[in-house]
C-alpha cells in the first residue's frame, strides 16, 4: 500500500501560538471523518488526489485556518500584526493572491 499523507503546521517562534494543524489526505470524506471533526483528532482535514499540497488548498488553508486562529489570537495579546514567512515552493501561491 502506498497510502500518502500531507501534514500543515504552523506556530510563532517562541511556540507559544500554534494554527491547529491541518492534515491533507486522498479521500472526500474519510472513513475516520467523523473522529476528524470531534476531539479524536483535532485537525483541519483538506483533501486531495495526490494529496500534496498545492496553491488552491494553501490559499483556502490561509483564508479558513491561518487568518482567523491569528487574529484571534493577536486579538488576546493586544497586537495589531503578524508575518507568515514562506519558503519559496512552486506549490504556494504568490503574496498578491493572498492578500485580503
Amino acid at each position: 500500500m502506498k497510502d500518502r499523507m500531507t501534514f500543515l503546521g504552523c506556530a510563532n517562534a517562541s511556540g507559544s501560538h500554534r494554527v491547529k494543524l491541518t492534515l491533507v489526505g486522498k479521500s472526500k470524506k474519510p472513513r475516520c471523518s467523523n473522529n476528524i471533526n470531534k476531539t479524536a483528532l483535532p485537525v483541519h482535514y483538506m483533501h486531495q488526489e495526490s494529496v500534496w499540497l498545492n496553491s488552491s488548498l494553501f490559499s483556502e488553508w490561509f483564508h479558513d485556518c491561518f487568518v482567523p486562529e491569528v487574529k484571534k489570537n493577536l486579538k488576546k495579546l493586544k497586537l495589531k500584526k503578524a508575518i507568515l514567512l514562506m519558503d519559496n515552493s512552486p506549490a504556494l501561491p504568490d503574496v498578491e493572491t493572498l492578500k485580503a
